[in-house]
């Protein structure tokens, strides 16, 4: 099952991560580096998951992940690349949010199965 979750273009990655994952357990969690804090960290460890973020370029003290698992989310950046060709979708003309998430689930199926 996948979940999402739609905010505003000024809202910050890491003010939903909690939100995003709270019903994850046991798992990896492969994330980029907006969603780097101390905090974040641990609330995915408190779940017993095991969080796969490179540490932001301004830490003292470099983090250590699975740079291998890592790489598996070069993939959903291809996928999303190709649902950001439709200039509907990136420049966002819908402004209803069910219309929006409508028209993404039809560039998904268009770049899955196409």
């Amino acid at each position: 099952m996948v979940e999402g979750l739609l905010t505003g273009g000024q809202v910050a990655d890491i003010r939903v991560a909690d939100q995003l994952t709270a019903e994850v357990i046991g798992c990896a969690v492969v994330e980029d580096r907006g969603y780097d804090a101390d905090h974040h960290r641990c609330t995915l460890a408190g779940n017993n998951n095991l969080p796969v973020i490179p540490g932001r370029k301004t830490r003292t003290v470099p983090i250590a992940y699975d740079t291998a698992l890592y790489q598996l989310r070069r993939r959903i950046e291809i996928l999303f690349g190709k649902i950001k060709e439709h200039r509907r979708l990136a420049v966002r003309y819908d402004k209803r949010d069910c219309t929006f998430l409508g028209f993404i689930a039809l560039a998904l199926v268009k770049a899955l199965y196409l």
